[in-house]
């Protein structure tokens, strides 16, 4: 092959956090994006095809609709989640003839892709991030569809070691895996920047991310209260918004919550400034493929205090710095060491940078291409 080859990549919407690699790979392919529509809860990532645009990568949005519903448990909104069915992806890959694709999940977007693999004989692969514990309660419809794909499927990129431990789980043989690792731009949380505000008293323990039941928001604001009763002096900074915001700032009432602060969702290059004005950052998720605010808390030099049920935690979190948010007692140990400073300080040595990430799926890539 003497020209660049062309490679296709296959997204809901376009997360900052990708952006660095997305350009690695639009400098080491002919790169285009194909992206299928947005949502509500990710207004804070509009610049987002606008930077890649001017890195020189090619945005196409093909026709579908995208369909939004909140998923309740106990009259409460636990979480949020989006449906994209976008049929003009198959005639966008014919139109465009991709050398290769990546798929990001196992929904009909990947089913177009690899229709077009099939079709044309070109290589497919599926970017995935579940984990056992995420995927533990999918239904019947949803399981019987992965069961198909899964022996579809050739070649896989993993967000971590938690995905690939669920994709073997379900019979994918090793080799067929390239397992990465989920990233954030380092540079960007790494370099010295002011704190956004000084907060007394110490130590702020930070929260960020979105006011849902999954995140498990009201756990962290009830043990908090507990140990403050306990006569622990300490501040509880929230970062993120939602449908429960409202829910939560009453419930800090109701516990008597004391030092507590409310702060909206910041743009991506704010959140630097928000980290270094804490002492140690808590997530207390019930649920995620991943969480990525504990690489960017890692590489500002905060201390972390995860939830086992994060897909990072195990792979880049210290034991000591592990809490289960669904036992009392245990979040309550860990709040405790949180304040007074009894966990292990930030690490990054398991964290891997951003263009390693990139580089490992060109070489993927290329090696599959023979280029």
């Amino acid at each position: 092959m003497t020209r660049t080859p062309r490679l296709a990549l296959m997204v809901n919407i376009i997360a900052p956090y990708r952006l660095p690699i997305y350009k690695a790979l639009g400098q080491a392919f002919d790169l285009t994006v194909y992206i299928s529509g947005s949502e509500g809860n990710r207004s804070k990532w509009a610049g987002t095809i606008t930077e890649l645009e001017q890195a020189g990568v090619r945005i196409v949005r093909p026709w579908g609709v995208t369909f939004q519903r909140s998923v309740r448990q106990g009259g409460r909104v636990q979480d949020l989640r989006y449906l994209h069915i976008t049929p003009g992806y198959l005639s966008a890959l014919f139109r465009d003839r991709p050398d290769a694709v990546i798929t990001n999940e196992l929904g009909t977007r990947t089913i177009f892709a690899l229709l077009y693999g099939l079709l044309t004989h070109r290589p497919v692969w599926v970017w995935w991030g579940g984990t056992l514990h995420t995927e533990r309660g999918r239904g019947r419809l949803k399981r019987i569809l992965r069961d198909i794909l899964v022996h579809w499927v050739q070649r896989w990129i993993s967000y971590g070691e938690s995905s690939t431990t669920y994709l073997s789980k379900l019979g994918v043989p090793r080799e067929h895996i390239l397992q990465i690792q989920n990233a954030v731009n380092e540079a960007t949380y790494s370099k010295p920047v002011p704190a956004l505000m000084t907060i007394q008293p110490r130590p702020v323990l930070l929260y960020v991310g979105q006011m849902i039941g999954r995140k498990g928001v009201s756990a962290l604001m009830e043990s908090a209260a507990r140990i403050q009763h306990e006569g622990y002096v300490f501040t509880l900074l929230l970062v993120g918004g939602g449908p429960e915001q409202k829910e939560l700032e009453q419930l800090a009432a109701v516990l008597n919550l004391r030092n507590v602060h409310f702060l909206p969702p910041q743009a991506p290059e704010g959140m630097p400034a928000v980290y270094r004005s804490a002492d140690c950052l808590v997530f207390p998720t019930l649920e995620d493929v991943w969480g990525l605010v504990v690489n960017e808390a890692l590489w500002s030099g905060l201390t972390v205090l995860s939830s086992v049920y994060a897909g990072c935690t195990e792979e880049i979190v210290p034991e000591q710095n592990r809490f289960d948010p669904l036992n009392a007692d245990d979040f309550d140990r860990a709040l405790r060491l949180a304040v007074t400073g009894g966990l292990a300080k930030a690490d990054t040595s398991p964290l891997l940078p951003t263009s390693e990430v990139s580089e490992r799926i060109a070489s993927d890539i290329r090696r599959r291409l023979g280029v």
